[in-house]
Parts: structure tokens; sequence; C-alpha cells
């Protein structure tokens, strides 16, 4: 959900608003995220009817998911090592459809950009593109260079928590909202992406699922039970296998890690409840112990690395990652050195705060990996950037928390820091009581 979004034919912005209340009311509401539905006629092929425009350029924020940072300081970063302006393109794409679909897209802006900047007076005949991908966009980024043949077009591809294994919060929001009562927010996300050949990709392609004695894959006739489309996980389980077949040359991987993170999950009912451990299993699937692997809080640290390929990690959540300064820095390194870059960030906090709130009740922060002497934590308007706490974090049996009272509903980010590091950041979307209403009975 990183890139901007607009209706061809009018020119509406769908996704991608300066607007805070806009988000709220999308999310309570529902009106707002109706065109942005997959139509029959998108899942056959015929697409158009909605184009990327952009990268985001300012904070979005979706239940379940939480926040996306937008990509400003990631895009100034790479500029200020570039041999020109020109030689920095962006690919936004429309994440509502397949890995594959846009792998194409992809495709197609890489040789419009190698044409152009091959015959620039600062480029060279012989130039190759370096992909540069955030969490989905890694997927697609692979897609084009192992499977559509792109790999001799590029020198190397960064990715920035990419779900190489994908992410149980996929499956997840696709039951959300089922059995125990959630925010009504919930709701409307399952309901956006119950047909999105995008969310079907992000599905978790490793042994997930949590039977008692052993763990297996997710299936397709699971996540027809969770409200999804079994054809689209089908075919989502094969683009998988093709991506992650072959080697992995000229590959960098940064992955968040130290956040709360689903990592598995129990199917009962077309109810998923998800857990915060990860099963080790035998060759047979028998679990021999669980562990808490911990993660970005959206992608678990094992899904994000892959091919055996050594790894960066940094603190911090997924879709704050990509607006670190030391991802910016590590992309830097990569573009300058070619090098994989040793781990970032000092310290291993994590925080865990509700995506979706009322804002009669307060802002319960919980924080891990410090002590509360020497870690300060700050609340932030996400869009105005204006900060409304500056709240005591305590420290009782272990467990340090904070407790806040917003001034009113709206999207705020948290922001925690011990040491010198970027601090580890979060949102959460406060809405009035009266849209706070729980659902839990399917339609």
């Amino acid at each position: 959900m990183g890139s901007s979004l607009v209706e061809a034919e009018s020119g509406d912005v769908l996704w991608g608003l300066d607007d805070a209340g806009w988000l709220i009311n999308a999310w309570t509401t529902g009106t707002a995220l109706r065109r942005l539905a997959v139509t029959d006629d998108e899942r056959t092929g015929r697409t158009g009817r909605i184009r990327a425009v952009g990268l985001l350029r300012f904070p979005a924020f979706a239940p379940v998911l939480k926040g996306f940072e937008p990509y400003t300081a990631l895009l100034t970063g790479i500029g200020r090592v570039l041999a020109h302006p020109d030689a920095l393109c962006e690919f936004p794409y429309d994440w509502r459809l397949s890995v594959q679909h846009n792998a194409g897209e992809l495709g197609r802006r890489v040789k419009w950009h190698l044409d152009r900047w091959r015959a620039h007076p600062a480029g060279s005949a012989d130039a190759k593109v370096v992909l540069v991908a955030h969490s989905m966009g890694g997927l697609v980024a692979r897609y084009f260079t192992q499977v559509l043949g792109g790999e001799s077009d590029v020198r190397m591809t960064v990715t920035l928590g990419t779900p190489y294994y994908g992410a149980v919060k996929a499956a997840y929001i696709l039951t959300s909202g089922r059995g125990t009562p959630v925010p009504l927010p919930h709701r409307r996300l399952r309901h956006l992406v119950r047909n999105m050949p995008g969310l079907h990709d992000l599905l978790p392609f490793y042994r997930c699922v949590d039977d008692g004695e052993t763990a297996r894959w997710l299936l397709p006739e699971d996540v027809a039970d969770l409200g999804g489309d079994a054809d689209l996980a089908a075919a989502s389980h094969h683009r998988h296998d093709q991506l992650m077949d072959g080697p992995a040359r000229g590959l960098r991987l940064l992955v968040g890690v130290e956040q709360p993170t689903m990592q598995s999950l129990s199917v009962d009912g077309g109810v998923a409840t998800p857990f915060r451990h990860t099963c080790i299993t035998d060759q047979t699937g028998r679990i021999q112990r669980r562990e808490d692997l911990a993660g970005d809080g959206t992608v678990f640290r094992r899904a994000a690395a892959a091919f055996d390929l050594p790894v960066g990690t940094l603190p911090q959540s997924h879709g704050a990652i990509a607006a670190t300064e030391e991802a910016v820095s590590y992309v830097r390194d990569v573009l300058t050195n070619d090098t994989a870059g040793p781990p970032l960030g000092l310290g291993e906090i994590g925080i865990d705060v509700p995506d979706v709130m009322s804002v009669a009740e307060p802002l319960r922060i919980t924080v891990t990996g410090t002590e509360a002497s020497g870690t300060s934590c700050r609340v932030f308007d996400a869009f105005t950037q204006r900060q409304v706490a500056w709240p005591p974090l305590q420290e009782l049996g272990g467990v340090v928390t904070a407790s806040v009272d917003l001034p009113g509903p709206g999207v705020y980010r948290v922001e925690v820091k011990g040491g010198g590091a970027s601090a580890v950041t979060e949102q959460v979307m406060a809405v009035a009581p009266e849209d706070y209403v729980l659902e839990g009975a399917d339609e």
C-alpha cells in the first residue's frame, strides 16, 4: 500500500491523501474504499481503471497493518549519491493486483528508464539498474529478475522488510471480524482485500499452521474457509515457487527485528487465531519447540530472510523501516560500495500499541528490550508532525509501559528511543467512541 492510486476516468485520488480525517472516515464507514475493490475485469487482466501515480509522500494507515511512512527520506537520501537526478526513477504500482502483473509493469519501466539513461549526457551505454524495494515491492522485483528474465538489466536488488515467505498477518486479515469481536475498521479491511490478488501474494508460505503436535502449510482450502479466494491462493502459491527458485545473485536484504509479530496461527471453523511464536519442526512437520523470533510487526524475521544470504537487521516496524536514517545509509552504502552491510542500530527496542482504539480510552504503550531509565517515548500527530504527548515510561514487573490520553480522533505516531539508534515507531488510529464499534458476526 506504498503507492498512491487514482481513478483513471475521474482523476480522483483513491489512496495516498494528506488527510487523516479521510482515513478515519474510510475505515469507519467504508464508502471511500469501495472503488479500490478489485473488479472481475481486473481479475481477468483488463486493468487500467486505477493508476498508480507515485510513491507515498504522506503517511497512510490501514487496520491490522498499521501505518505506512512516506518514502521522501529514502528518495532524498538515494538522490544524494547519484551521478545526476535523472538517474533516479520511481516505480509506483497498483498493489491491489498480483506480483506477476506488477513485475511486468516493472519490466516496461526498467526498459524505458535504461533507454533514457543510456542516452543521457551523464549516463553510459552499458548502464544497469539497481532496484530498491520495500515490502511487497521486493517480491515484484524478484519476480521480474528471476521469472521474467530481467536479471540481465539489473546490477543489484536491495529489499527492505520484504516478506519472501509471506506474512501470517495477511491470513489474519481475511478472518479479522469473524468470531472474536474486533473494531469495525477490521471488517472494512477484510471486505476490501478478500478478492485482491495482491493480498493473496502476501499469504504465508511456510509451516505456519500450528495444529498442536504438527505444523503445516496454509492450504488454498484454508484460505477459502477464512474468507479469501482458493483460486487466488493457489495461483499465489505457484508464483511464490517461481520467484523463490534459482540463485539470488546481487540481492541485499534488510530485515526488521525485535517487534511483536504474528508468526503462526491456528485455523478452526473459518477463524484464524494468530500466535507470536514460530513452530520449529522436523522434516515431517512434527513440532520440536515453539520460539518467539519476533520481526518487524508484520513480517517475522525468518520470513524476510531468504536464499541463505546474510542480512542487515534493524529494530524497527514494517511501515517505518524504509524511512529510517539507518535504512537510507544501508541503501546508499550498497549503491556506492556494493556491500551487504552490518546489523544496524543499537539496542533491541520493540513497541506494542493497538492498531485502532477509541479516543475515549487512554492509549496503552508497551515497550520491550529496554529499561524505563534512559528511554524516551513521544507521541506525534502523524500528519501535522505536532507532538501531542511525552509520556513517562514506567517499569513494573519487568514490563515497561506508558499511558496517553490523546487529544482527539486522528492518526498518531508513537516513537520510542533509547541509545543512538533511530526511534522505533508505530502508528495507531484513534476514532470517536461512536465509530469504535466492535463487530464479530460474519456477514
